[in-house]
């Protein structure tokens, strides 16, 4: 979660409202459709940079918007004969309601949570036989019926406006959608936390049951400095719940979900139901607000959540699933890793227009490897060019095989890799290994890639093109592996791939097994006695392969990669009387 993200979202009447930087956004729930308003507000940005004194400019701010909200919204749902009134009331919020609002609600607030539990408190002294003496044990009863009463009138007041205030959990889920990254679809956004840790109300409210038990400790029989005692003493709590809130939210561990629950334990008060009209009225709120931001090129960058969202929805439309392919292309540009992407707020116009193209690309069906032009295999980053495939994943469980056996063995070893293409088997084992290492390919240009990825990492390894073991001579190896081509001619076309990978590098000829036929065939020539063979297959060729070196070797047997599919066949040369 980005520390600096400056948002914050609450529910209005019938929708969700958000405030983003300059902007303030209203969703409202009309019938059959969502009905929208924008307003730019006046900006408070210097003032948050101020530890302390941004928590009570948040909680300022806050009220007074959600206050702008709450009339905006009722504004858009009444028949137009009463839109006057609403105005008047929109127009004056910034001075005339805010002082009635605040003389009512200290009105109230001190007969039910000042008066009300002094005189039960006094009560329940005097039931006790005790005489009223104020001391630390009356001040912590008065306080205990005063949460008891607080916690009550916010549990009865969300249930009572819930039918009113329903987008509640909706914004929570919104919000969490956005942290997380998660597309702003209602599929999506439905399936995250309705409870969301830095919550406007669960600071306010936490706050509040602080202040509390704290206030009375603090008495003072000067009516005016008790009242800026408590004052002051408020804001002092409020502030530092705040800072609390703003620190812990940078980290996720135990023990920070620890100091989280009341956070979320306040949240129970209101109810956990959503509905996809909800849902939906909060993300058109979210989506505007943030869109108005970046209409509006703050420093002359772009948000970088936004844009990612604008990315991921494209993606999901052309039916691209996987929303790490949207992080890999940001991560790509701004050259960070997935975790550190989250605590970016803006992408420079350069830098987005580079994003940009990558999208176009990997819409257009071009793997991200392809479009990166250098992949990941085994923990090693090796450059890739036109002439060459891009390493599999499940191909690292190839070099696994062969890297267990050349540990187990106590000399060093001579290992022959077929069809090298990038070069990721041949220099991933003599990274890992003491083997000598020799890797043909019949491609030039692939070779060519290969030596640029050994010597960039570093890895002994000796390159020759040759047809096989054409070029080898009488050279004998103890282990020969290879990943051949083993595509079947006419699946070629069909493969999402088709228009990006070289098909020398797939096309193993109608059946797939050309190269298994010329390898079980002239491999054992090239192999020292008990020498071993490791090869990748396709899905299906296991039973062929398998038959196919039966004539040669011995011990021929198989491993499945993480999809459980047989993708290694492993065999070992037989001896020349076991030929007899």
């Amino acid at each position: 979660m980005n520390k600096e993200y400056n948002i914050a979202g609450f529910p209005v009447v019938r929708g969700a409202c958000f405030l983003y930087n300059e902007f303030l956004s209203v969703g409202v729930c009309d019938k059959s459709r969502v009905v929208m308003k924008v307003k730019r507000i006046n900006s408070d940005a210097r003032l948050r940079k101020f530890p302390f004194i941004r928590a009570l400019i948040f909680v300022i701010i806050a009220i007074k918007n959600a206050i702008f909200g709450y009339f905006l919204s009722q504004k858009m749902q009444k028949h137009k004969t009463r839109v006057t009134f609403y105005d008047w009331l929109v127009k004056s919020t910034k001075f005339l309601v805010g002082v009635v609002g605040l003389v009512v609600g200290l009105i109230l607030g001190n007969m039910l949570f000042v008066a009300l539990p002094n005189f039960l408190t006094v009560n329940i002294y005097k039931l006790c036989g005790f005489v009223v003496v104020r001391s630390m044990q009356y001040n912590l009863l008065n306080s205990m019926i005063t949460v008891v009463l607080f916690l009550t009138a916010v549990f009865a007041l969300s249930r009572v406006l819930k039918t009113e205030f329903f987008a509640y959990n909706a914004v929570n889920k919104t919000m969490n959608a956005l942290y997380n990254k998660v597309s702003l679809d209602v599929g999506q956004v439905e399936k995250q936390s309705s409870r969301f840790f830095f919550n406007p109300f669960s600071i306010v409210i936490l706050s509040l049951v602080i202040a509390i038990f704290v206030l009375p400790l603090f008495f003072e029989k000067n009516f005016l400095l008790n009242l800026i005692y408590k004052i002051v003493l408020f804001a002092i709590i409020l502030s530092t719940v705040y800072e609390v809130f703003i620190f812990l939210r940078q980290y996720d561990n135990k023990f920070v979900r620890v100091l989280m629950f009341p956070s979320f334990a306040v949240q129970v008060l209101f109810p956990k139901g959503t509905n996809t009209k909800n849902i939906l009225c909060a993300i058109v709120a979210l989506k505007e607000v943030l869109m108005m931001n970046e209409n509006d090129k703050i420093n002359e960058k772009h948000n970088l959540i936004y844009e990612w969202q604008k990315i991921r929805e494209r993606f999901l439309q052309n039916g691209i699933i996987d929303e790490s392919d949207v992080d890999w292309i940001f991560c790509e540009v701004l050259k960070c890793n997935r975790a550190e992407l989250k605590s970016i707020k803006y992408i420079a116009p350069s830098d987005l227009e580079r994003v940009l193209d990558y999208a176009e690309q990997r819409l257009q069906g071009e793997p991200l490897q392809r479009i990166f032009g250098h992949a990941n295999f085994y923990g090693f980053e090796f450059e890739l060019n036109d002439d060459t495939l891009i390493p599999r994943f499940d191909t690292e469980i190839l070099a696994e095989c062969v890297i267990k056996e050349i540990k187990e063995r106590a000399r060093p070893l001579k290992v022959l890799d077929l069809c090298t293409g990038s070069g990721c088997i041949a220099i991933t084992i003599a990274k890992l290994t003491n083997a000598q290492v020799i890797a043909i390919d019949i491609n030039e240009n692939a070779l060519q890639m290969a030596r640029i990825n050994a010597d960039k990492l570093n890895a002994k390894v000796q390159f020759f093109k040759s047809d096989l073991f054409e070029s080898l001579g009488e050279q004998k190896f103890d282990i020969i592996v290879s990943n051949p081509p083993y595509i079947k001619s006419s699946e070629i076309p069909t493969l999402e791939v088709a228009d990006f990978d070289p098909h020398l590098a797939l096309d193993g000829g109608s059946d797939g097994l050309d190269f298994y036929r010329r390898i079980a065939q002239e491999a054992p020539n090239y192999l020292t006695e008990n020498g071993k063979l490791f090869l990748e297959i396709g899905k299906g060729q296991s039973k062929d392969v398998k038959k196919m070196l039966a004539a040669d070797f011995v011990d021929i047997t198989s491993r499945k990669d993480f999809a459980s599919i047989t993708r290694v066949v492993l065999a070992t040369k037989k001896h020349s009387n076991e030929h007899l």
